[in-house]
């Protein structure tokens, strides 16, 4: 499984920091979310997705995201409590962590309604194990509060980067298959909304 995809789906979310100094951005996470597919026995697919998971925007014009492992869902929750367990290792490994920093003309460029698609560099920490990536994401303006970002095609992750390759074997032998895939595509759409920052009292 390549759940290193979920990861880089999240560092997505970092376009939030468009660099607009003149606002401030929150994740809207009714408008968000963070799905991830994988392959057992070579044609069997299970889609997943991480009901929390949080984003903010620090001062430096760096985005970052955190995502709760532990709130990954499949709809089965003997195979969820296997991926929490024996895959990610949630007792001592709990979060991912995306941070990425962007351009910040990204937000001036835009116009209500328009879409640019762009390259952003991040860094992503999970099971211990940090590392970096370029991938191209769709930014989003639909409305001069609201920006949403999204994958523009689904990111491939390895797992092995990560050093899950053992908890892949182990749920290979728990569910009986011949095979899981280390490549794990992921998508992600996620929501901001902008609220004016240092406004002077009338």
């Amino acid at each position: 499984m390549r759940f290193n995809t979920l990861l880089k789906v999240l560092t997505l979310f970092g376009l939030v920091i468009f660099g607009n100094a003149q606002a401030q951005w929150s994740l809207d996470k009714s408008q968000s979310e963070l799905y991830f597919t994988f392959i057992k026995a070579a044609q069997i697919g299970t889609v997943g997705h991480f009901e929390s998971f949080d984003a903010n925007v620090t001062d430096d014009g760096k985005a970052k995201l955190t995502i709760d492992l532990a709130s990954l869902s499949t709809g089965i929750d003997k195979r969820d409590n296997r991926l929490r367990n024996i895959f990610f290792d949630t007792s001592k490994y709990p979060t991912a962590d995306v941070e990425i920093s962007l351009s910040k003309d990204i937000y001036k460029r835009l116009s209500v309604g328009a879409t640019e698609k762009v390259r952003v560099s991040a860094k992503v920490k999970l099971h211990g194990k940090t590392k970096r990536f370029r991938e191209f994401i769709n930014v989003t303006l639909l409305d001069k509060k609201t920006v949403e970002v999204a994958t523009a095609k689904p990111i491939l992750l390895d797992v092995s980067d990560y050093g899950l390759m053992p908890g892949i074997q182990k749920l290979i032998d728990l569910a009986g298959v011949k095979s899981i895939s280390q490549s794990v595509p992921v998508t992600f759409r996620l929501r901001f909304d902008g609220t004016e920052a240092n406004q002077p009292e009338s």
